[in-house]
């Protein structure tokens, strides 16, 4: 399940996502996602704001991509 959240309705460049796999470990993910309307050739700007451990996720929550 995934669930959008626009902390400003003004800013549609700015979201955070939260997605809650089913059935699997009672895990909550939630990101914050910021699109760089501008520049479109830059990847999105995505930080992990539940800490897990992955190898390509830093302990501050910034993404490898």
């Amino acid at each position: 399940t995934c669930k959008v959240n626009f902390p400003d309705p003004n800013k549609l460049h700015y979201f955070q996502l939260t997605v809650t796999p089913g059935n699997f470990f009672n895990m909550v993910l939630s990101l914050k996602i910021t699109l760089i309307c501008f520049l479109s050739w830059q990847p999105p700007k995505v930080k992990c704001l539940t800490r897990i451990w992955h190898p390509n996720i830093t302990e501050t929550g910034e993404i490898c991509l």
